[in-house]
């Protein structure tokens, strides 16, 4: 696969990674920051440029990773599509519903892969918890509540995902977005969500850095989180209770630490349950995304975590920023279309 790379900040290089990894070509990248792409194409041996529409336009570029701010996504995804790429777009597909509805659409029309990057799905023990689910280990689920936190570092309300010019959102858009995302990959669509938003520490964003919610399925499931920028020691957390036993997740390796899965088993009710735990040495998750990505090209199928997938992620967030700003509960139907 030749690809090209539009945006070279962590993500960007992240990717650019993942793809050398997996033996995939680079042509070519692109940063408005002209020394950065230039240090990054000595370092993959490919063409650099400053001007993202001469990337998707080149005949060689088959494939187009877009890890641009929020703000790009959409206009730079959308041309990649037109241009008759395949497209790995960054969470959360576009500013809203509106611009997520039209790069699936535009997808569709292409015949393009388009896939979402929700690399989350692809940490080992994510995966093995969702194995273990579809295999029916914990019984049908009842409830998942999660916890995602950053450590905060100084400066961080001047970055970029604080600024409503460019982000379009706070601490529910930037690490909320990957739990919507899992909590649809294991319970399937919700109608009803709730959100309290809060700015309760970096007061010089718009924003919210703490963000409590909700979420309830047709058939009485509930997804809870607390999304954080006041975590102080990063942390990831995600719980899976079924009626027969449960699934912990804890760590994504590096800053959150390492990786395990705790599989409990319920015996009879009010008796201790067996566990058992695994631990996960430190995997590539985006390396993993981008195979399941060239796969899906290759079987003419969507990938896992596709576009679709990212619009409707992005349904649940308009409503959850809906439900926090009139305080009430939001029922999908009536966010839909809106």
């Amino acid at each position: 696969m030749n690809v090209g790379i539009i945006g070279l900040g962590f993500m960007g290089k992240r990717r650019a990674k993942a793809v050398a990894n997996c033996q995939d070509r680079i042509i070519a990248v692109c940063d408005v920051n002209l020394e950065k792409a230039k240090s990054l194409a000595i370092e993959y041996k490919c063409d650099f440029t400053d001007k993202w529409q001469e990337l998707v336009n080149r005949q060689d570029v088959e494939a187009v990773i877009v890890s641009v701010t929020n703000d790009r996504l959409c206009e730079v995804a959308t041309a990649g599509l037109k241009a008759k790429k395949h497209v790995l777009c960054e969470k959360p597909l576009g500013r809203n519903l509106i611009e997520s509805r039209r790069i699936y659409r535009i997808s569709q029309a292409s015949g393009s892969v388009l896939k979402t990057g929700f690399d989350h799905r692809f940490h080992p023990a994510i995966m093995k918890a969702h194995e273990l689910v579809k295999k029916n280990a914990i019984g049908e689920i009842m409830y998942i509540r999660s916890v995602y936190g950053h450590g905060g570092r100084e400066g961080y309300d001047q970055e970029w995902r604080m600024d409503p010019k460019l982000s379009f959102g706070g601490e529910l858009t930037d690490q909320g977005v990957h739990l919507l995302d899992l909590f649809r990959w294991f319970m399937g669509e919700f109608n009803e969500v709730f959100a309290m938003n809060e700015n309760m520490f970096w007061k010089k964003s718009l924003f919210e850095d703490n963000s409590f919610i909700l979420l309830r399925t047709a058939q009485g499931q509930v997804a809870s989180a607390q999304l954080s920028l006041t975590q102080w020691r990063n942390k990831f957390l995600f719980e899976i209770f079924g009626k027969i036993g449960y699934l912990l997740v804890e760590g994504l390796e590096g800053s959150y630490g390492q990786e395990r899965l705790v599989y409990g088993k319920r015996e009879k009710l009010g008796q201790r349950p067996k566990e058992k735990i695994s631990k996960f040495s430190e995997g590539d998750s985006c390396m993993l995304e981008w195979k399941e990505f060239t796969s899906a090209i290759r079987e003419g199928r969507q990938p896992l975590g596709s576009g679709y997938d990212g619009m409707k992620t992005n349904e649940l967030l308009d409503a959850l920023y809906k439900s926090a700003k009139f305080k009430k509960i939001i029922k999908l139907g009536e966010n839909r279309g809106k």
